[in-house]
């Protein structure tokens, strides 16, 4: 009993295990399904190349070629004010602005047309004067006469008061003629600070005047927007193209202009150069509406840039960071292209290196990408994804 007592638990556990292979071995087995890689559908378009041409955009306000105050050169009351002389007041070349009261100018020039006609008087009897001593010289002088005998300095002091008595009247006549103000170029009165019947003296401040048949825009350039431009045409004297874009009254017109120098310097501080864009005679107008430009008008600025024969241009979203994109392979796997690029906006960007004609580049946004990963190209027309977004600059 004593051995029957340690044999019968290891009975029923070698049971036990006896039983569980059985029903182990007796289980069937499970199927075996191959795995398969499902691709990731991504949309792409064909890389091309061709000619491009860069656009360069900055901003900035009209102002008139030219910005003076209105002064008067001569002192006096005014008697006379042109009913143009008010803020806003336009003015052609040469019309009157206002007058000064002229009577004491009158009068100078009077005096001085006296003090001429007397020095002239005075010319004539020396001239004679002289004559006659030469002649009585020569009938009974011996020798060399000095300048003395033949009234030489006499006659040199008389041609001398009578060209000072006929500056005096050219100034007379000048101060006269000042007594006039007018305009000195087609422009805009924008303030007026004098009027009728005041006294003014030379240098008071008659009112401010701009220019209006040039106008210009100064535009800030980035050193990265410097590579882009061609800046050796202006040195040359081709100016660049620029398109102007401003809205008035919630209508939006466009201005086509020249940029037509730089100002040469750059700023230190925030490492900016400006350059500037003229317009004049029809370009004041709008090409599509035909609304004026205005001084102090805000516009943006789309400026002529560099051109390339032989870039490929793509929408914005297929550059990746680090100036990298993803091309599809022959293995349809994904591919980390780093690229050299020209030119990159909200709208599309400009390559000109690392990518080849022909290759499937991918626009999809897929967040995080993996080299190798299999995708399904699914190839999207160029023109609906590119000439679309860029119909604003083809516009311009």
């Amino acid at each position: 009993m004593g051995i029957l007592r340690y044999i019968m638990p290891v009975l029923v556990l070698g049971t036990g295990v006896a039983i569980s292979a059985g029903i182990y071995a007796a289980k069937p087995e499970p199927e075996k399904k191959e795995v398969v890689i499902e691709p990731r559908k991504v949309r792409v378009i064909t890389a091309r190349r061709g000619a491009v041409d860069l656009t360069v955009d900055s901003q900035g306000t009209v102002q008139p070629r030219h910005m003076i105050d209105l002064v008067p050169e001569v002192a006096g009351k005014i008697d006379f004010v042109s009913e143009k002389f008010v803020a806003g007041g336009r003015f052609t070349k040469g019309e009157v602005i206002l007058k000064i009261d002229p009577r004491d100018y009158q009068a100078a020039v009077y005096a001085a047309e006296a003090r001429v006609a007397e020095a002239e008087q005075h010319l004539i009897r020396e001239q004679q004067e002289a004559e006659l001593a030469r002649q009585e010289w020569e009938m009974l002088g011996k020798g060399e006469p000095t300048d003395l005998v033949l009234r030489k300095p006499q006659l040199a002091d008389a041609e001398a008061k009578l060209k000072a008595a006929r500056a005096d009247l050219d100034k007379a006549r000048l101060d006269l003629e000042r007594t006039v103000i007018r305009a000195p170029f087609n422009g805009l009165l924008t303030q007026k600070l004098v009027d009728l019947g005041q006294f003014i003296s030379p240098g008071s401040r008659l009112g401010v005047y701009y220019s209006t048949d040039i106008l210009e825009v100064r535009l800030p350039l980035s050193n990265r927007d410097l590579g882009k431009l061609d800046l050796s045409r202006l040195q040359e004297g081709a100016p660049l193209s620029v398109t102007l874009i401003g809205s008035q009254a919630d209508r939006e017109s466009r201005w086509k202009g020249r940029i037509v120098r730089t100002e040469g310097v750059i700023d230190t501080k925030t490492r900016i150069l400006y350059v500037v864009a003229e317009l004049s005679g029809e370009e004041l107008r709008a090409v599509d509406t035909g609304t004026p430009i205005t001084i102090g008008q805000f516009v943006a600025a789309r400026i002529e840039g560099r051109s390339y024969g032989n870039a490929i241009r793509l929408p914005r979203e297929a550059l990746r960071q680090g100036n990298s994109v993803l091309v599809v392979d022959q293995e349809n796997k994904l591919r980390t292209r780093q690229v050299r690029v020209l030119d990159a906006n909200r709208q599309y960007v400009v390559i000109d290196g690392g990518l080849d004609e022909g290759e499937q580049v991918c626009i999809s946004q897929l967040g995080i990408a993996v080299d190798g990963t299999l995708v399904e190209a699914v190839p999207v027309d160029k023109g609906s994804t590119l000439s679309a977004r860029t119909d604003g600059e083809d516009k311009s």
